[in-house]
Parts: structure tokens; C-alpha cells; sequence
């Protein structure tokens, strides 16, 4: 019986590792990691609740910009909507998506 216990252990132990791998790597994934300074709508969803928070503020940003007759998308300020990366002109544009918010 004990060599069992032993086999089982070390299953538990694997198994546990793996699961907090994959916690660790999903926690990750919802960390923001652009708008992580200053006092943006952005940033402040940011610290509040992540990306997910953040994603629900920008499209609701470029929606309000959409109402006011100016057009964003995801895809002209984010070369990769997976990991978030911006393109080179992502700041001014954000700078004129905020400003789109002012004018409302």
C-alpha cells in the first residue's frame, strides 16, 4: 500500500502543479499590460478589473465616438487583439477617441 500512496501523491502533486499553471498563465492573460499608468478611462478600468474591464470601456468609447460621426476600431489601434500590441499610431489615436468622448 504505501508504494500506491506514493504513486498517488505524486500524481496529486503533478496534478495540482498543472492546475496552477494554468491559473497563473489565466490570471495573466486578463492582466493588463499597455494602460497600466495614468488617469484614462482605460487605465482606471484597468486596475479596477483587468483587461476584460478595459475591453468593455474602449468599446464603449468607440461607440460613443460612432454617435458623435467619428469611426475607430479595435483593429486600427491593436495589431494583435490577442496580446493587445499597438500599432505605431495607437496613442494619437487614442488621444482623438478621448477627445471624441469631450464632444459628445
Amino acid at each position: 500500500m504505501p508504494r500506491f500512496a506514493a504513486q498517488l501523491s505524486v500524481a496529486a502533486v503533478a496534478a495540482l502543479l498543472f492546475l496552477s499553471i494554468g491559473t497563473a498563465g489565466a490570471a495573466d492573460e486578463g492582466k493588463c499590460t499597455i494602460a497600466t499608468k495614468g488617469d484614462s478611462p482605460t487605465a482606471r478600468a484597468c486596475a479596477k478589473g483587468g483587461r476584460a474591464e478595459a475591453k468593455k470601456v474602449m468599446k464603449d468609447m468607440v461607440k460613443q465616438a460612432k454617435v458623435g460621426g467619428q469611426k475607430f476600431t479595435c483593429d486600427g489601434c491593436h495589431k494583435d487583439l490577442d496580446n493587445y500590441e499597438l500599432t505605431k499610431t495607437a496613442n494619437d489615436d487614442f488621444k482623438k477617441l478621448e477627445a471624441a468622448q469631450k464632444t459628445k
